[in-house]
């Protein structure tokens, strides 16, 4: 199923952003907070535990997303919708990770040129 990025508005008066995004057919809505370490350049962005368990065998798709959201906390202007991947279910997740640890091993054994 194709996942996208419907829109990112942010919570009045919060670091939070609420996001909505298409899965497939289905609506779904998030919550994002924004956390900027004192004294440092860089922001944490995490979305709600829904998030984290609705996403977790797809893992691309959550960079994209907390990538979005960190753009649009920056003030930068993001053109919605946003395609961010494609959402597998958890069997299909894991059998596109063995063919990436079997591409990994094959290249792992690979002999180094000295």
């Amino acid at each position: 199923m194709k996942a996208s990025v419907i829109s990112i508005q942010p919570l009045e008066g919060t670091n939070q952003f609420q996001v909505l995004m298409l899965i497939g057919n289905n609506h779904k809505q998030f919550t994002f907070t924004v956390e900027q370490p004192q004294q440092e350049s860089f922001a944490v962005i995490g979305g709600d535990i829904d998030f984290c368990k609705f996403f977790s065998f797809n893992q691309h798709i959550s960079a994209k997303v907390g990538d979005l959201v960190g753009q649009v906390d920056r003030g930068q202007i993001i053109k919605l919708p946003v395609a961010v991947g494609d959402f597998y279910t958890p069997e299909v997740a894991i059998e596109q990770q063995k063919r990436f640890r079997s591409r990994d091993d094959m290249f792992n054994k690979q002999p180094v040129a000295e």
